[in-house]
């Protein structure tokens, strides 16, 4: 349930707070920049604005990157204080140098021509480029926080349709704002917090001239805070904010306060469209042009709703991508959709998701359907969408069915951000028509509770969500079934902030893949250096079945930079893609490409990996949550500093150990069955003369090391002395056959010198990654055999005897079988002819015969030999054992 959710969030934000503290001090390892905090946070379109920056590894910048090429960042360098026109002959002064952590400056210039929303901004520097820090681009003008404003004499002034740009400085900063407005005014106060990757949890509060508290507002979403009033009267209001608790506050506890009458959009219904069809969705919110009075609150402000046209993407490649100008978080990253904004006199409203649809979409009728003699009626596939519109409610569907018909019933809610905790049942009706009797086929399906399936990574870029799993339905019999939808909050959460979707319908294997630079508990960017290596996780999200393998590739790179593609193996979730920095490669900053292809029913899948980012991160080994979400682009820095050491492996010289017979050199690619193993030399090579030992690990592929289908196992370390030693993969029986990409990392601490011109040497942490090795794994069955029986058990002589050989097929082969009888050594005269089970079919009738000069008496143990092939070109045999009798 969700408050299991709640719980975890909690904890995490916790370790968040301890973080805060421990991670003033850089994260170990060569440098690499990264980026506290971007301030201000944003600027209006067509405006130029002085950012600072400040975080770790922040030397000799160059400027700010932003996602879209209309916004640029020129760096400011500071300028040397003014020679002393007393003193003659001096040296012309120098500017103050500025330490590692910053902060600098930056002339942030906005096209007017970009489109509202947020994007990503990087610092650039020698190390590298850094983790993204969010920016907005509003329409609205912008003003910095001015103090003192800790008190309502000191209030900062501004006007309705402002966005002030602060900083929660210190755990007990109050800040105070006040605007004038007119009687009747519906104003809309917003402030952006966590939604622009900040550390603060501001709490706002509004007041009038008297005192009288009006309005408040935190976590409306995560950190950020929404409230609105109508203004009682006309005069100034005041607006407090504070860090709520007052435990923390810093240079990174930076916010936006937009205060105006411009839309605010809470929900829309339906959640999701049909791809490329232009339709209608209610949107539900406040200051909506036109809008009608709903009865529905959200922190108990009322809400209105208006009906609008929304015209969807028509690029089939729009399909597959999340394209929303706002933060997106782990929970939601997963969907495709696209944004849509209301224009209002006083502004844009704030952008919203609109999902698409797996299947034709329908609209839940606002009455009925809230009992299973009254469930709505679904002509399958569909996917509909509801809300709960009561308190209490619980929405029942029928879909009707046959025998053995294979559904999948999947509900996605928090997924579309909505806050309900759902729930669903399966029912088959004793009475078909009355339905007054039903009987639960399924158990309440809730959250998913299976650790392997539950959240992409448990660490890294967390997933889970209080939605239920996607439930595999086999009909038992004909006819009509029903799904009850439930909210373990209903009893006090209900209206448009309560929007599911419902689909039911056959299953559609697909995947989605998230890439994020490669960093365990840490934001980063990218640092890559000459002859050394830069490496990407890679995250896939299997739906509906789908365990095919995926191939990641890297498209855009520059010159002297190469990514040989690496294979997530059947059913596996996780891969590393590994980039080789040449000697040669020329510094470079910029944005590169990684897609995934796969195959699901004989149709292929190409899909752009999402990129990711760590936010804010946590100490190693805690296994808690990182902050995290998607990010616009993934960039690619190369700097001319030399990596210290390179790991190589040798697949060509690999040795494959069968779990029968004798081992063989690898011929070609590693080819190998369930169950075998193989060995693999390792090579470690040094660019400087010292030699620190290196520890090689081999990349998980999934949560859990047991269940992980390829282990590997390291008996002896490289050294200097012994830098070439070998590996044992070990491919598990439960191995799922296909392609399989191992990785090997090296880890070691390196002497390293920050400053060229310092004498003393630090030992850092550094790593170093092998390109993947392709490991086929070819199965050991594709069949479970079951030969049946002669009738009798008895051949004579000059006849024949019929004997069916069932066959169940394994791992979704579905090609054809050959089939034959293989006598026991002795017994002559008795045959069947070879036959061939096609494709799709199951059994085989073998057709045995007893020649004239066959002898009577028992056939002991004879064999049915089945065969098929693998992949096209690799023979799977299977074999059972018969008996029967000859007689005359």
């Amino acid at each position: 349930m969700r408050r299991l959710v709640f719980g975890l969030a909690a904890v995490a934000a916790g370790a968040l707070a301890t973080a805060a503290v421990a991670q003033q001090a850089p994260p170990p390892g060569l440098p690499t920049p990264r980026i506290n905090h971007a301030f201000p946070a944003g600027a209006k379109l067509g405006t130029a604005v002085e950012v600072t920056a400040a975080g770790f590894d922040l030397d000799e910048p160059t400027g700010l990157l932003f996602s879209h090429p209309g916004i640029k960042g020129e760096y400011v360098a500071p300028k040397p204080p003014e020679p002393d026109p007393k003193k003659k002959d001096q040296p012309p002064p120098k500017a103050v140098p500025i330490p590692p952590t910053g902060p600098h400056k930056f002339k942030v210039t906005v096209d007017a021509a970009v489109p509202p929303g947020t994007y990503d901004v990087r610092f650039v520097g020698k190390w590298g480029v850094s983790n993204p820090r969010a920016f907005v681009v509003g329409e609205l003008p912008e003003v910095a926080e001015k103090e003192p404003n800790n008190d309502v004499p000191e209030a900062q002034k501004i006007e309705i349709g402002t966005t002030v740009n602060g900083v929660i400085a210190n755990p007990t900063d109050v800040d105070y704002t006040v605007f004038a407005g007119k009687r009747g005014q519906r104003v809309v106060i917003s402030c952006l917090a966590s939604g622009i990757d900040s550390r603060a949890h501001p709490m706002i509060e509004v007041f009038d001239t008297a005192g009288r508290k009006l309005a408040l507002s935190r976590a409306y979403r995560e950190a950020d805070a929404v409230t609105d009033l109508v203004l009682p009267e006309d005069g100034d209001y005041y607006v407090r904010l504070f860090e709520f608790t007052y435990q923390t506050g810093t240079p990174d506890h930076v916010y936006r306060l937009t205060i105006s009458t411009a839309p605010w959009v809470d929900a829309v219904f339906p959640p999701a469209v049909e791809f490329g069809k232009p339709a209608q969705v209610t949107l539900y919110g406040r200051n909506l042009p036109n809008g009608q009075p709903t009865g529905f609150t959200v922190d108990g402000r009322p809400l209105e709703k208006v009906t609008v046209s929304v015209t969807p993407p028509a690029d089939p490649l729009a399909a597959q991508q999340l394209a929303v100008r706002d933060l997106i978080e782990p929970v939601t990253a997963l969907q495709d959709g696209f944004e849509y904004r209301l224009k209002g006199p006083g502004g844009l409203s704030n952008p919203v998701p609109i999902y698409f649809a797996r299947e034709k979409l329908v609209l839940k009728k606002n009455e009925g359907g809230t009992k299973a003699e009254t469930a709505e009626p679904l002509a399958i596939p569909a996917e509909v969408a509801g809300m709960l519109h009561r308190r209490g409610d619980r929405d029942w569907y029928s879909f009707d069915a046959k025998k053995g018909d294979g559904l999948t019933i999947e509900l996605t809610a928090e997924r579309n951000l909505s806050p309900a905790d759902f729930f669903f049942n399966i029912y088959a009706p004793a009475d078909a028509k009355a339905m007054t009797k039903i009987r639960d086929l399924s158990g309440e399906i809730d959250d998913d509770a299976d650790p392997q399936t539950m959240s992409l990574h448990p660490t890294e870029f967390y997933t889970r969500t209080s939605d239920p799993p996607a439930y595999k339905f086999t009909a038992p019999a004909d006819g009509k079934y029903l799904v009850a939808v439930g909210s373990h909050h209903s009893s006090f959460l209900f209206g448009p902030q309560t929007a599911y979707r419902l689909r039911v319908g056959p299953a559609r294997p697909d995947f989605r893949a998230v890439v994020k630079p490669y960093a365990k508990s840490f934001q980063t960017g990218s640092a890559g250096r000459q002859d050394g290596t830069e490496a990407y996780e890679v995250f896939v999200h299997r739906t509906d079945g789908f365990i095919g393998a995926v191939t990641v590739t890297a498209e855009g790179l520059p010159a002297g930079v190469t990514a040989k593609p690496t294979v997530i193996g059947p059913a596996a979730r996780w891969g590393v893609l590994v980039l080789d920095v040449g000697p040669a490669a020329a510094a470079f900053t910029g944005a590169i490409t990684v897609k995934a292809t796969s195959a699901a029913d004989g149709k292929p899948l190409v899909r752009e990996a999402r990129p990711a980012s760590v936010t804010w991160g946590s100490q190693p080994g805690q296994n808690v949550p990182v902050v995290s979400r998607l990010t616009q682009t993934l960039v690619l820095a190369v700097r001319p500093e030399k990596g210290f050491f390179k790991v190589a492996a040798d697949p060509a010289n690999a040795v494959v150990k069968p779990a029968t017979g004798k081992e063989e050199k690898v011929a070609g690619p590693i080819v190998v069955r369930q169950g075998d193993k193989v060995t693999l030399p390792v090579k470690t090579t040094w660019a400087g003369a010292d030699k620190p030992n290196v520890t090689l690990v081999a990349e998980l592929m999934s949560q859990n090391p047991q269940t992980t289908p390829i282990t590997v196992q390291v008996a002896t370390q490289p050294t200097k002395d012994k830098p070439d030693v070998t590996v044992t993969m070990d491919v598990k029986p439960t191995a799922l056959p296909g392609v399989y990409g191992v990785v090997i990392r090296g880890d070691s601490q390196v002497a390293f010198v920050r400053d060229p011109m310092g004498k003393q040497k630090a030992n850092v942490p550094a790593t170093a990654f092998a390109a993947p090795v392709e490991i086929t794994v070819i199965p050991t069955s594709l069949a479970k055999l079951t030969p049946g029986q002669i009738p009798n058990g008895v051949v004579k002589i000059g006849m024949t005897g019929e004997l069916v050989v069932k066959i169940e097929r394994q791992y979704d082969f579905a090609g054809e079988y050959k089939v034959k009888f293989v006598p026991p050594t002795g017994v002559v005269g008795v045959t069947a002819d070879e036959m061939t089970v096609p494709a799709g079919k199951d059994e085989a009738k073998l057709v045995f015969k007893a020649a004239a000069d066959a002898k009577p008496g028992a056939v002991s143990n004879g064999t049915i030999v089945v065969t098929a092939v693998y992949g096209g070109k690799y023979t799977v045999t299977h074999e059972a054992k018969v008996n029967f009798s000859v007689a005359k």
